[in-house]
């Protein structure tokens, strides 16, 4: 059995402001799919949750947030993200990182196409969080060799 360990380290922009209000991502980081089999005909999936925190000293009580993720350092398109071979060996190991929680959506960087937004109440002088869940998926049956497979995605947070 051919078996490969998967990280994606995803890059998380700490700080976007629009007037008063400041928000920042809170916790969040690497998405960790964990032992990847070759020979198996299931999926290998998992899921992250992105905190953001928002503050606000003035200005509009309601800040709509999004969160846009790029291709990755390996990848050719939001729909064909890749993880490298950390070896010598070439191979690519191929992922998707969803939006929705069967991984049908691609989560991606185009505004109201392929983003996920959220609107969050923060009160004068005081801060609100949301929770952005980031679903991933690594297709079955992959021909690909042992070793452990690493990609970089920036993510961007923009109020």
């Amino acid at each position: 059995m051919n078996r490969a360990l998967v990280f994606l380290w995803l890059l998380v922009a700490s700080q976007a402001c629009i007037g008063a209000t400041s928000c920042r991502f809170v916790s969040g980081g690497g998405v960790a799919f964990g032992p990847y089999d070759t020979l198996s005909a299931s999926t290998a999936d998992t899921a992250l949750n992105l905190l953001v925190s928002c503050s606000r000293n003035g200005g509009p009580q309601n800040v709509s947030v999004t969160v846009s993720m790029g291709v990755g350092a390996n990848g050719t398109s939001v729909n064909g993200r890749r993880m490298a071979n950390t070896g010598a060996t070439g191979d690519f190991l191929m992922y998707g990182l969803f939006r929705d929680v069967t991984r049908s959506s691609a989560w991606g960087f185009t505004p109201a196409i392929d983003t996920v937004s959220q609107t969050i109440a923060v009160p004068n002088n005081g801060s609100a969080s949301a929770t952005f869940t980031v679903y991933g998926r690594i297709p079955p049956l992959q021909d690909v060799s042992a070793g452990a497979y690493r990609d970089t995605v920036q993510v961007t947070l923009t109020p």
